[in-house]
């Protein structure tokens, strides 16, 4: 089994069921039905294609706490296919950066903004100096944006990090 089958399998949701009958439809459009227009023909198979690629994000999404109810769930091996996979296919890479995110790991940087007052300057340099001009302004305070420090960083592009953080959170075997 691979990973997203896994995280199918386990879902406490209905939909979970969709991925035999998408492959059928995927292949064969107009299996139990009689289509009538070319649109419909392409509109099954469209749809069973995106559900074979997508049906894992909604699986993954209907876990109350996924990091927590998928412990010991997936193999080492299953989540190496899954990480070299990601690297290819766009669905799974998706997966794979909600699941980072939800482990807290990201791959850039957060900021933190901070607001801070800044001087102002009350001299006036001639008669001819609008000092009315800037009145609409609300605030003088200036957005800084400081590191947010409680973030661990793990770099997408490292399979080696993604696997080991991902066999941590999971618990792999």
């Amino acid at each position: 089994m691979t990973f997203e089958e896994k995280i199918i399998k386990n879902s406490p949701i209905r939909q979970k069921n969709l991925m035999r009958p998408a492959k059928i439809a995927f292949e064969k459009p107009d299996t139990g039905v009689t289509i009538n227009k070319k649109g419909a023909y392409y509109l099954i198979k469209d749809s069973a294609e995106i559900t074979m690629k997508y049906v894992s994000l909604l699986c993954y999404g209907s876990y109350k706490n996924p990091l927590t109810d998928l412990k010991g769930v997936f193999t080492q091996s299953e989540i190496i296919d899954f990480v070299g996979r990601s690297k290819e296919e766009t669905h799974t890479k998706q997966l794979l950066n909600i699941i980072l995110t939800d482990i807290g790991c990201i791959n850039q940087p957060v900021y933190d903004v901070v607001e801070s007052e800044t001087e102002i300057d009350f001299s006036i340099e001639g008669e001819d100096d609008d000092v009315y001009g800037d009145y609409e302004i609300e605030s003088h305070s200036v957005a800084k944006k400081t590191k947010a420090e409680n973030i661990q960083k793990i770099n997408v592009d490292d399979a080696s990090g993604v696997i080991q953080k991902l066999i941590e959170v999971f618990e792999a075997k």
